[in-house]
């Protein structure tokens, strides 16, 4: 994955989209820090879609024979919640 400061997306935007067109993912950055993220258009959406519904859906089905037998514990909760922000 390739790294580019704001300044130089901004005179070099066309060769970006052009790299990005071919399957290159770009970070810019502003003051060394990432800000930005440029990814294809269909490579986001596929694959890590496909596996951020599965885990939703999976978690979904663990919650519900959880509450049906027994409520969840509060550090299960503070867990997935944890999970979910990575």
């Amino acid at each position: 994955m390739a790294s580019i400061s704001a300044f130089d997306a901004k005179t070099r935007f066309g060769e970006l989209l052009k790299r990005v067109a071919r399957g290159e993912e770009i970070v810019i950055t502003r003051h060394d820090k990432p800000v930005a993220r440029i990814v294809p258009e269909d490579g986001f959406r596929g694959e890590q879609g496909r596996r951020a519904v599965a885990s939703l859906l999976e978690l979904q089905q663990t919650i519900g024979r959880r509450t049906k037998e027994e409520p969840l514990a509060d550090a299960e909760v503070r867990s997935a919640i944890e999970e979910g922000r990575r």
